[in-house]
């Protein structure tokens, strides 16, 4: 079933944030955080794809990610700095490997690497071994805060796409691509970034998403209060469109509840 998920955050010091531990995360990859002196090394077997995106004409080393994060790390001097930006973005589960590799690419390429942004990409598919109606992919994009600027970083920080106007045209970009995906694929599926009520849609409740520990609890067979919850909300959406079915089936004009 279509769905539309988009999250956007920061990684910042002053939240105690680490950037080299966050890439870590959406990778899988051991890095090494110079600013902390730390290591990461968790290892995680859900990454269907990763990839340093660069602009053209960036210094090919950079498509090292831990060269990357040293970069970015040692152009901020703050202890509270903002050392990137980052994105959560829901999949297709209805599409192939592929094709959420080529979703992702256009995304970032139309909104990053082509105004000069670094980007790290990573995949993850989420596979739920035991109904695949339920797997999860995402995608995590994480966003240098700084342009390039010849074959380092820019000394003045990006502060163009704080504005909130970039928030709802990432968003639009992010459903544009993930319908053309559909489309490609023959499919008659499609997102929207507005919320139902901005779609005339009054009788569906927005579906939530799970932290990484439930997650893992869920596929171990244990129920988590947040799992309850999502569930629920499906039940009554399922419900509802049940009941809408028989509606029409029987010719009757049903008005959504409002």
């Amino acid at each position: 079933m279509a769905n539309f998920h988009f999250d956007i955050g920061n990684v910042s010091r002053g939240k105690g944030h680490s950037l080299a531990c966050r890439l870590n995360y959406v990778s899988g990859e051991r890095m090494q955080d110079l600013y902390l002196d730390t290591p990461h090394y968790r290892h995680r077997s859900d990454v269907l794809y990763c990839e340093v995106f660069l602009p053209v004409g960036a210094p090919q080393e950079l498509r090292s990610m831990q060269i990357l994060c040293n970069r970015l790390d040692a152009a901020e001097a703050r202890y509270d700095a903002r050392t990137a930006r980052e994105f959560k973005c829901s999949l297709p589960n209805e599409l192939s490997a592929e094709d959420l590799v080529r979703i992702t690419k256009d995304f970032v390429t139309e909104n990053f690497t082509d105004k000069g942004l670094c980007a790290v990409v990573a995949i993850h598919d989420k596979r739920n071994p035991t109904d695949p109606s339920k797997n999860n992919p995402h995608a995590h994009v994480l966003i240098a805060t700084r342009v390039l600027d010849g074959d380092g970083l820019s000394r003045k920080k990006d502060r163009e796409h704080n504005k909130r106007s970039y928030v709802n045209a990432w968003r639009a970009g992010w459903a544009r691509v993930v319908n053309l995906g559909y489309e490609r694929a023959g499919r008659k599926e499609r997102v929207s970034p507005d919320s139902y009520e901005v779609q005339g849609i009054y009788d569906k409740e927005p579906t939530i998403y799970l932290s990484l520990v439930d997650y893992q609890k869920e596929l171990r067979g244990e129920r988590t209060e947040r799992g309850d919850e999502k569930r629920a909300i499906q039940e009554r959406n399922e419900e509802r469109q049940r009941q809408r079915s028989l509606g029409y089936e029987r010719g009757l004009d049903i008005e959504p509840a409002r």
